[in-house]
């Protein structure tokens, strides 16, 4: 029954909206596909952390050799993305170069007078001397 219909058949629901009636009576709207997914996500990302936590406590290594694997791990992870960061910008540059220097070629090659140069002699333009 269409929440219109049950407000016109119980006239004393005029204040009420649908959400305040479907809590009234122990429901509630249907969750979207968005709100499913993330709650599952953060579920699982909440599973891996307990998970990890719990691995770093059983685990027969001391802490502070624990510690110092992950800090190296990290270290190495950073100097990797970092070098991986200027060898991309340094492709870039170099294509970025190679670019111009092709377009450069190409008006080079292809320079024609425009309309409203000093050297455009076309349609009655005059030469400035």
């Amino acid at each position: 029954m269409k929440y219109a219909k049950l407000k016109k058949s119980m006239p004393s629901l005029p204040h009420l909206d649908a959400d305040t009636l479907l809590e009234r009576l122990g429901l509630e709207r249907r969750r979207s596909t968005f709100e499913r997914v993330a709650t599952i996500i953060g579920i699982f990302g909440a599973g891996i952390l307990v998970g990890a936590g719990a691995g770093l406590l059983a685990s027969p290594v001391p802490p502070a050799d624990v510690r110092k694997k992950l800090g190296d791990g990290m270290r190495t992870m950073k100097n990797e993305i970092n070098h991986g960061v200027r060898h991309a910008k340094q492709e870039f540059v170099e294509g970025a170069r190679h670019a111009k220097q092709q377009v450069d070629d190409y008006v080079g090659k292809h320079n024609s007078p425009r309309v409203g140069d000093t050297n455009d002699t076309r349609n009655g333009a005059i030469k400035p001397t």
